[in-house]
């Protein structure tokens, strides 16, 4: 099982490396154009995180119902249930982008945009915001892709969408050759472009090569139950996406009244936590999928095995990554900045969080899980707790005990107990559907393709 784990997990760590590295080219060339054009699509940031969590909740409840269909050999049905996702998902983007267009000056004027920077974000939203439906489509096929078992498919479209938005980016910031120079609207093209490839590329091996895509006229016979099903488990998950950013910003806002040099320690700490769990975000993409198929498959033996297994990596990894870490944190403090303060800040920061991220590991291993078992709603409630119960109230205790220091114990001891309240919640869920290491040989029904 392990090996297994490790084959399928090993394309979406590139994958995801790839997609971070967007962002990253993205905001490289824009900070060469000026500090407005910098701010512009730094005010964009909200939004596009609330478009991608509800990306990320619709493709994680397709992904969660097609694999099981996979699992049961069940074709006809998860080529109806992608195409039906298909059509929701591009009547919800549409809707987004069509709002967003209209309401782009008092939308960033609420968000605390100034007259002198909302020309550069009108430039950029008025394409970005067309995007957006190809932005979501491609993450809804990629999703569609890794639960039919081709997660090395998923990866390397991630992997092309990245690199075309660093080809085009210069191209059409800056203006070379036949490219014209569009500024900040050209990072938004770039963009679009580089979306509506990757989306192209998924959508064609899904409607040609696996036969999962129906062009025949959708009926509301079919179409009212597939998204009844469908948004049963989107709707909590779209709510646990949003919650995550928005307790970041929470938790910034507390440590900010401790200075600009305790934020930029936290910026630089929290830049480097999303490196270190990593593996773990890729196993979540990889885990669903694998469960989904097996227990459509009739092999609870598998599912409960890949579910422990995942779980205690999870625990052995991240204390390895946290020993690299307490080694490395001078040396990284070092790097990010020159300011005593703020090295102190980032030091603190990786002597004392990545020690919990084993458990952090297994809070996100078990929501994602609970979603392809069918409790999505146990999913967000364990999301509530980790965070409104024990994340922010703890930081915000050790802020007014122990100050900077405090809000990182407060967070560390919440990691740790959300990680153990999700292992409880995970047994029983498995216990109550029956999925536990059987006294016997369970005979499947079909073998999975994961």
């Amino acid at each position: 099982m392990g090996p297994l784990m490790f084959r399928l997990t090993v394309p979406m760590i590139f994958g995801m490396i790839s997609m971070v590295m967007l962002g990253i080219v993205d905001t490289f060339f824009i900070s060469m154009l000026g500090t407005h054009e910098l701010a512009a699509v730094s005010f964009s940031q909200p939004v596009a995180n609330t478009v991608i969590s509800v990306a990320l909740g619709l493709g994680m409840a397709l992904g969660a119902l097609v694999s099981r269909l996979i699992g049961e050999n069940n074709h006809r049905q998860a080529a109806r249930l992608i195409t039906d996702a298909n059509i929701a998902s591009a009547i919800i983007a549409v809707a987004i982008a069509a709002t967003g267009i209209m309401i782009i000056d008092p939308l960033f004027r609420l968000l605390g945009a100034t007259e002198e920077v909302l020309p550069f974000i009108r430039s950029y939203m008025s394409i970005w915001f067309i995007a957006a439906p190809m932005w979501m489509l491609t993450m809804i096929g990629n999703n569609a892709l890794r639960a039919i078992g081709d997660i090395k498919l998923s990866a390397l479209i991630m992997t092309l969408l990245s690199l075309l938005n660093l080809i085009f980016d210069p191209l059409l910031i800056f203006g070379f050759g036949p490219f014209p120079k569009l500024g900040v609207a050209g990072a938004a093209l770039a963009t679009l472009i580089a979306c509506t490839i990757a989306w192209l590329c998924s959508i064609s091996v899904l409607a040609f090569r696996e036969k999962l895509l129906q062009f025949t006229r959708p009926r509301l016979s079919h179409l009212i139950p597939n998204w009844r099903e469908l948004f049963k488990i989107a709707v909590p998950s779209i709510a646990a996406n949003i919650m995550t950013p928005l307790a970041a910003s929470i938790l910034t806002a507390m440590i900010a009244r401790f200075g600009l040099e305790a934020v930029a320690g936290f910026g630089v700490g929290s830049r480097i936590e999303f490196f270190s769990l990593m593996v773990v975000f890729a196993l979540s993409s990889t885990l669903p999928m694998f469960i989904g198929q097996n227990l459509g498959a009739g092999r609870p033996d598998r599912v409960y095995q890949a579910m422990m297994g995942c779980l205690k990596f999870a625990l052995v990894f991240q204390a390895g990554v946290y020993a690299v870490l307490l080694i490395a944190a001078p040396y990284i403090a070092g790097a990010f900045s020159d300011n005593p303060e703020v090295t102190s800040v980032i030091r603190t920061f990786l002597l004392i969080l990545p020690l919990t991220y084993g458990a952090h590991g297994v809070v996100i291993l078990v929501m994602v899980s609970l979603n392809v078992l069918r409790r999505p709603r146990t999913a967000l409630l364990t999301t509530v707790v980790r965070l409104l119960c024990l994340y922010l109230p703890l930081a915000y205790l050790g802020s007014v005990l122990w100050g900077v220091t405090g809000i990182f114990v407060g967070a560390a001891i919440a990691n740790i107990v959300a990680g153990v309240i999700a292992y409880g919640i995970i047994k029983r869920v498995l216990r109550e559907q029956g999925i536990c290491i059987p006294d016997g040989v369970v005979q499947s029904r079909v073998e999975p393709q994961l």
